[in-house]
């Protein structure tokens, strides 16, 4: 946690030396409306797609709406504690939802990131050969080879998940709770073992990335107008890497440093891309957090009793927590 405060600290501490903050409070001011309202809509519908993707690779034993509430309670967490905290979250609500428990939905998790890192790197190097920057790609097209193979080692792991749990369980047999977790893990490889839907989930994913990069073009012309779609795709495909660094809860500080070093190496003036950064960062921030929140709520049973479960436990009269 310390180290990734002073990441943040550090990001924070070069946007005041390098950006004019008053000329940035006065894009912020004059940023036009429309294109950020735009924005949230189609922000939006990238979201449910992604939770589209995660629910093919959980072999459909959730609904759309399961699926989405397991991605937003883990987007809440990573916006309020560290260490990417909501990856575990979200596995697990994800794991509870659809039968597969922990092992489960860090199989899901797991893979999407994985498949992440393939469009990631594929949209930053369409950023470059779009920009004409000359910057080293070469950890870019690194990342996109390592993630491909580990797609495709965990794909022929789980078409031969059968085999490969028959070979672990007599090196585990002498740990009962490792070997019980067997059962679980092979179930919980089944989607992946359908190339059908494995392919599907790629398909919906590719097209939540492509719908994000819209979304972040669109409202980069609000405060840069006439800003082509290559910054957009440079900038997302860089904030994508950066945000992977340790930092503070909701990549403070360094999410905006990203975005601000995309785009003054594209041409853009440093103060409006603050801005920028800013407004986008606010909109996904709170946008998951409310819906983070709603699906925690509901999470509980019944939606009843969180509140008072939650006065419960900061007043300590709950010795359960």
């Amino acid at each position: 946690m310390i180290l990734g405060l002073l990441i943040s600290g550090g990001a924070i501490v070069a946007l005041i030396v390098f950006v004019d903050f008053g000329q940035a409070v006065e894009a912020l001011r004059s940023a036009r409306p429309v294109e950020m309202i735009a924005a949230t809509a189609l922000f939006a519908v990238a979201l449910t797609g992604r939770a589209a993707a995660s629910r093919e690779l959980v072999d459909g034993r959730t609904g759309l709406g399961g699926a989405f509430a397991a991605l937003n309670i883990g987007y809440l967490a990573n916006n309020l504690l560290p260490l990417r905290a909501g990856e575990a979250v979200r596995s697990l609500v994800l794991g509870r939802k659809t039968g597969l428990g922990l092992i489960g939905g860090a199989t899901a998790v797991a893979a999407e990131r994985l498949l992440d890192l393939i469009f990631a790197a594929t949209i930053l190097l369409a950023g470059l050969s779009a920009v004409g920057v000359d910057a080293p790609w070469v950890p870019a097209a690194a990342a996109a080879v390592v993630a491909a193979t580990g797609v495709t080692t965990l794909v022929l792991i789980a078409r031969h998940r059968h085999a490969v749990a028959e070979w672990i369980k007599p090196k585990v047999s002498r740990w009962p709770k490792v070997a019980g977790l067997l059962p679980k893990l092979v179930a919980a490889l089944d989607g992946l073992a359908q190339p059908g839907r494995l392919l599907r989930a790629t398909l919906v994913l590719g097209l939540s990335w492509a719908g994000g990069l819209i979304v972040f073009w669109i409202a980069m012309r609000a405060f840069i107008p006439g800003a082509p779609l290559s910054w957009a795709a440079f900038g997302l495909g860089a904030m994508a890497f950066g945000i992977a660094l340790p930092s503070s809860p909701g990549a403070i500080g360094v999410y905006e440093a990203m975005w601000v070093g995309a785009l003054a190496l594209c041409g853009a003036d440093p103060a409006a891309s603050l801005a920028y950064a800013i407004a986008v960062h606010t909109m996904t921030f709170s946008f998951t957090t409310l819906c983070g929140v709603v699906a925690l709520i509901l999470e509980v049973q019944g939606g009843a009793g969180f509140s008072g479960r939650a006065k419960r436990v900061l007043t300590g009269k709950d010795p359960a927590a």
